[in-house]
């Protein structure tokens, strides 16, 4: 059930390949691709840390399918909190993840945006193979969730002009729904850094990915902001890369923050809490941690 209709929690975690470990998984060969045993234990991890949230909308990267997205609703503890499982089918069909969202709230529509734009100064089109739009409406307010997850390795040049198109595709996904009168929130794994916001390393982007989406429609009032503004600089991560491969969290230089969740100007007043939550082993999966924002009552109205 849920704490109270007159907030709505909403979270994102990149659940790292949360497969079944049977049949076809990709061509990328993860740590448990074809054991069955494994990702069952890895799901079971995922779904305490999501029961510890608490949240009503969980927008989920790197889920393999709706068949696995239902049996993460329905596993012990995650059960209790009714979620309903909301899928639409991605095209990346290398490493075979797709974006997932679990509910406990009314979802009135789903779908994804197929559009493409040019990249860079190139003749070629690029797209977001792994997005999913999902709508509802909260104290009068219609709100779109538009679940992302850009292409990876932030630090990789020759990605960034197409880690750009997928900006800007979502870019004009948001000023689509604006201007339909819906309130945007863009949430999910971005693969890069915000500069107007440094994460616990410091860490800067390459590319303008961050701002593209934050720009939104064509002035500066519908704007997006990051809820990490709120979070304390040191508490400012949502990765973690084993650079050195043993299996041990050392430090700073091993975290950064790729994952955000972006408000629109509409919904920003009614931020009440943000917490970046730092409370599982990321050696042991997820190598991600969540991001979770909580909307209430604007800041005027609080008695």
């Amino acid at each position: 059930a849920r704490a109270s209709p007159r907030s709505l929690r909403l979270a994102t975690l990149n659940a790292e390949f949360l497969f079944d470990g049977k049949g076809n998984e990709g061509q990328t060969g993860f740590a448990r691709s074809g054991d069955v045993r494994a990702a069952r234990a890895h799901l079971k991890r995922v779904g305490r840390l999501l029961n510890r949230l608490d949240a009503d909308v969980i927008m989920l990267q790197e889920v393999e399918n709706e068949r696995v997205l239902r049996r993460l609703a329905q596993s012990a503890p995650l059960a209790e909190r009714g979620y309903t499982a909301h899928f639409v089918q991605g095209t990346d069909h290398f490493t075979g993840q797709d974006v997932g969202l679990l509910a406990r709230v009314p979802i009135t529509a789903t779908g994804r945006t197929d559009e493409r734009a040019r990249v860079g100064d190139s003749s070629e089109d690029y797209g977001v193979s792994k997005n999913l739009y999902a709508r509802l409406r909260w104290q009068g307010i219609p709100i779109t969730l538009i679940g992302v997850h850009f292409l990876a390795r932030p630090d990789d040049r020759s990605r960034i002009d197409k880690r750009e198109t997928q900006a800007e595709v979502i870019r004009r996904l948001v000023a689509e729904e604006q201007d339909a009168g819906r309130a945007p929130v863009v949430l999910g794994d971005f693969n890069d850094f915000d500069a107007a916001t440094p994460d616990v390393d410091a860490n800067q982007p390459l590319t303008d990915v961050l701002q593209i989406v934050k720009r939104a429609g064509p002035g500066p009032a519908d704007d997006l902001r990051n809820v990490m503004a709120r979070v304390p600089k040191d508490r400012r991560y949502t990765a973690f890369y084993d650079r050195d491969r043993d299996d041990e969290v050392d430090g700073p230089s091993e975290l950064s923050a790729l994952d955000h969740l972006l408000l629109g100007p509409a919904l920003l007043p009614r931020l009440q809490s943000v917490r970046y939550v730092h409370d599982h082993d990321p050696v042991k999966g997820p190598d991600h941690f969540p991001v979770v924002a909580t909307l209430g009552a604007p800041a005027e109205a609080r008695p």
